[in-house]
């Protein structure tokens, strides 16, 4: 079984150190986050940053998924089950001491986790 490349517990104090309004993390691809939480929320942009948080902070070690190559970097996915009415795709990677390519939306397709367990699609395609 894979392991995720970040430790949740450290990821976990960074978006609280962003939160607390240290730059320590950037939305580098908006309309995979925070644009699409404002969509889904007809919000603005300072709660859906809050929902994303929020979401990234209930994360638990059971709900990774899997390491990706994003550039010449590796992120990590997770699939969050039941969070404000959808289950979420979540990726990000850290570099440097900086969370980023933070994504964060409705899981799109079934999403197997590492466990074994699949979190279902809140959003179809097509």
């Amino acid at each position: 079984m894979q392991s995720p490349k970040f430790d949740l517990a450290d990821v976990k104090l960074l978006v609280r150190e962003w939160m607390g309004g240290k730059h320590c993390g950037w939305f580098s691809a908006t309309t995979c986050s925070v644009d699409y939480v404002i969509h889904i929320f007809e919000c603005t942009q300072t709660v859906a940053e809050s929902i994303i948080f929020d979401g990234i902070l209930k994360l638990e070690t059971e709900d990774f998924s899997r390491r990706v190559s994003m550039w010449d970097s590796v992120a990590d996915e997770y699939g969050l089950e039941s969070y404000l009415g959808h289950n979420w795709y979540i990726k990000f990677l850290v570099e440097d001491g900086t969370l980023e390519q933070i994504s964060f939306h409705p899981c799109e397709k079934d999403m197997m986790l590492a466990n074994g367990r699949t979190t279902q699609a809140s959003v179809r395609l097509g």
